[in-house]
């Protein structure tokens, strides 16, 4: 890939240290970076321009996003960072009083692009269909997590996801444990799908990229590497046998894999809900080893739970097909998430799978969105045409059409015009190019987390914002390494490679990709192009959950661009290297793509209320005067089938 950036140029420059310069104030790796006031702040010239979004990040931290619509908005860039951080240290009181008036009103105004945003837009619209409806979020691009890098090598176009990634599949499946309901048809996304086979390789590749990781480790040629160790290949097929670690760890390994019976009582959901991971592990399986801990954590919390054993439910545990609490879903018949019983079907694991467009679960979400704005994609006769086309900016926000949608908008502040209970109108203020404007609403759905709700919503009781202050979300950083070829992991027999260490990252894979419309989006083949994505997760044991989830976030802030790709360079290469991979011709282009708040971490009783009583979840469910509230993390989970679920939810509240 050859683009401004000059990336692959990028990869020669010498090793630097994890420093970057906020504001002139230099932060090393580790440092609270966004923790107290913005490192800007200090300066009294910006104190008199608060309206100026600024945190001193730069587009250097960022690093570049590739190509096409989603190339200025890989995951938090610094101007959402900067943005988003000004608004929480200083405030802009008297800019939201001095706000322009815009004089527009809408039935609906939908705060946040992603699915459950989108979802609560599209439910609404199904009940009004003459609505005026528009949906404000402050990223350049909407999706939320659900968006996905674009990369040309080599005359093919490659996707990789930013985040969200994979459908409970098969369909009628998902549908048996109350994933979704008709909104799969509604769409007229694919009733069947089939894979692509690899050409000229013998490997086993994996459908989606978290199987891998551990629940389905034998459905395809997985690798362990271990520095100053060759690649070990299979390595359960031999019981560890090339895999330098100690006994009791390969043997602690093997009795997570056979533990089948778990103690059986009628409030089972409720007793996991009452411990972490760890003291199951610790007390029913008699698992006390801090290198299984290295194993699990990283895996736990990149398939859904956001942080590592030590402080997570282990009911959450169970809900994402974690070692030894899985075996529930044996015993009672169910998958996790909140399933409704699978009929009979026995191991979840044998039987469902997640489905995974080329971006991820950006191609659902662009068909949510082209039901809201019909011509956003141009012309779209098949699936790929709804995938790749790009977006029609002067339909996104036409005041012609029913539903509108304003990016790169910082909602800062939402309210009734007057006393909640006998207010008409909720007044909507957000920041966008510098400027602060107000719109007015009839009905609003704050589809965004409650970290930013309990801040913007300025008019909520204080019950609201005690339930929205037990929500704590735990940071992601999806790496998108594309590459001109992958025929050194063909020469090395693995098509998935989980790595140990301190080094950055832990795991990535080759997957397959869904034929669509009868046309493979990407190929399959050692000598072509792909990219890899890493699922890189910030757990830092021993700490209390809150803390835990900033420690995270601060470490992932305080990378730089150039830091990170260096790693992923230098760990690339001390795998692959004696496989024949070279950096400067292997790989074409690295998107970095930082999710600050990916994951809701629950800690024990966040499903089932120890004290009695409404849970937070259900708290921020009800309905504040003209205000709902859907997000996917009330659910305990951040999966888009919660989302829409929740978006509908909030959309029929509403009336």
């Amino acid at each position: 890939m050859k683009d401004e950036n000059k990336t692959k140029a990028s990869i020669k420059s010498k090793v630097i240290t994890r420093r970057d310069f906020v504001s002139g104030t230099m932060v090393g790796s580790g440092v609270a970076l966004l923790s107290a006031k913005a490192p800007g702040v200090m300066s009294s010239e910006l104190g008199q321009r608060t309206h100026v979004p600024y945190a001193g990040l730069t587009k250097d931290w960022t690093g570049p996003g590739g190509v096409g619509d989603y190339a200025s908005s890989n995951g938090n860039t610094h101007l959402v960072v900067n943005a988003a951080h000004s608004f929480r240290d200083l405030g802009f009181e008297q800019q939201i009083s001095d706000a322009a008036e815009l004089n527009e009103e809408y039935d609906l105004v939908v705060v946040g692009a992603g699915f459950a945003g989108c979802s609560a837009a599209y439910y609404y619209l199904k009940d009004h269909p003459s609505a005026k409806v528009l949906i404000l979020d402050n990223h350049a691009m909407f999706g939320g997590e659900a968006r996905q890098n674009e990369f040309d090598v080599d005359g093919y176009k490659l996707w990789g996801p930013q985040g969200s990634t994979g459908a409970v599949w098969p369909l009628e499946h998902a549908k048996n444990i109350g994933m979704y309901g008709p909104i799969w048809e509604e769409l007229g996304l694919p009733m069947d799908l089939t894979w692509q086979e690899p050409t000229n390789s013998k490997l086993k590749i994996p459908y989606d990229a978290y199987s891998p990781m551990h629940i389905n480790w034998e459905a395809q040629d997985l690798g362990w590497f271990y520095d100053d160790h060759a690649m070990a290949v299979n390595p359960w097929s031999n019981r560890f046998k090339d895999v330098p670690t100690d006994e009791k760890t390969k043997q602690d390994l093997l009795w997570m894999e056979v533990y089948r019976q778990p103690p059986e009582r009628d409030d089972w959901a409720e007793w996991l809900d009452s411990m972490t991971y760890k003291e199951f592990l610790i007390n029913e399986m008699g698992i006390d080893n801090p290198a299984i801990d290295e194993y699990l954590n990283p895996f736990a919390a990149a398939m859904g739970t956001g942080l590592g054993t030590d402080v997570i439910s282990a009911y959450q545990a169970f809900n994402f097909l974690q070692p030894g609490v899985m075996q529930y879903g044996r015993a009672f018949g169910r998958m996790g998430l909140g399933g409704d019983p699978l009929l009979g079907i026995g191991d979840a694991t044998d039987y469902i799978y997640l489905a995974s467009f080329p971006g991820g679960n950006t191609g659902i979400l662009r068909h949510i969105v082209q039901k809201l704005i019909p011509k956003i994609f141009g012309e779209t006769k098949n699936i790929n045409h709804v995938l790749s086309n790009p977006v029609d900016w002067d339909v996104i926000d036409d005041p012609k059409q029913t539903t509108r949608m304003r990016l790169s908008s910082l909602v800062v502040n939402v309210k009734h015009d007057g006393a909640p209970e006998d207010s008409d109108r909720v007044l909507v203020t957000y920041l966008n190019g510098g400027k602060m404007s107000r719109i007015s609403a009839k009905k609003v759905v704050m589809a965004g987390q409650q970290h930013l709700n309990k801040r913007v919503v300025t008019d909520l009781p204080d019950r609201y914002k005690e339930a929205m202050e037990s929500f704590h979300h735990s940071p992601m950083m999806i790496i998108n390494v594309a590459l001109t070829n992958w025929k050194f992991m063909e020469k090395l027999g693995v098509a998935s490679v989980r790595w140990f260490g301190d080094d950055l990252g832990w795991f990535t894979t080759l997957r397959r990709q869904m034929i669509l419309d009868g046309e493979e989006p990407m190929p399959l083949d050692p000598s072509k192009p792909t990219v890899l994505t890493m699922y890189n997760s910030f757990c830092v044991p021993g700490l209390p959950v809150k803390e835990q989830c900033a420690a995270g976030r601060m470490m992932m802030l305080g990378m730089s661009y150039a830091d990170i790709e260096h790693k992923v360079v230098q760990q690339f290469t001390k795998m692959f290297g004696p496989a024949g991979f070279d950096a400067e011709k292997d790989i074409a282009g690295i998107t970095v793509n930082r999710q600050g708040h990916a994951y809701v971490v629950t800690p024990p009783g966040f499903f089932f209320n120890k004290n009695g009583g409404l849970s937070a979840s259900d708290v921020i469910r009800e309905k504040h005067g003209r205000i709902a509230f859907a997000h996917a993390e009330l659910k305990g989970f951040q999966m888009w089938e919660g989302a829409v679920h929740e978006g509908e939810r909030a959309a029929h509240q509403l009336g």
